[in-house]
């Protein structure tokens, strides 16, 4: 079996108007489109997909969630902390990834505290910055080179 790999990325306000559904499904922001364009998502065996979602929290991407219009605030992200801590350690226990990649926002950021970044530092762990065509551009890279490691 090949390199396992984990994606983190936070939600988008653009959304599918549909209620229960998995959260990469509802999601229809640029990052989702080019990780659909880029990646298969059906034939997917090597990579888990997290989302910060500024309702729910850190999810799986298969979790199913309906339709919301909420706005991550820095507010939102210092009350997010415990759980995104949580679900980051329930996740980083239970798999062995050989390289995470990251992309959200700096308010989505801060929903990850300093004991959340030195768990991930002991990972192959790329925290991806600059303006959003490079963050997208650096994505594509990514998810075509793993699709390559199948």
């Amino acid at each position: 079996m090949g390199k396992k790999y984990l994606l983190i990325l936070s939600c988008s306000k653009t959304k599918k108007n549909i209620d229960r559904a998995p959260a990469i499904e509802l999601y229809d922001g640029m990052y989702y489109r080019v990780l659909r364009k880029n990646f298969n998502l059906k034939d997917n065996k090597n990579l888990d997909i997290l989302i910060l979602s500024a309702k729910y929290g850190l999810i799986e991407s298969n979790k199913i969630i309906d339709y919301y219009d909420q706005l991550m605030t820095s507010k939102r992200a210092e009350e997010l902390k415990d759980g995104v801590k949580l679900k980051l350690k329930e996740v980083l226990n239970n798999n062995n990834y050989d390289e995470i990649f990251i992309t959200m926002g700096a308010t989505y950021e801060k929903a990850f505290d300093e004991e959340c970044r030195e768990l991930l530092q002991k990972y192959n762990t790329q925290w991806i910055e600059g303006m959003i065509g490079e963050r997208l551009q650096q994505l594509k890279k990514w998810l075509i080179s793993i699709n390559n490691d199948k």
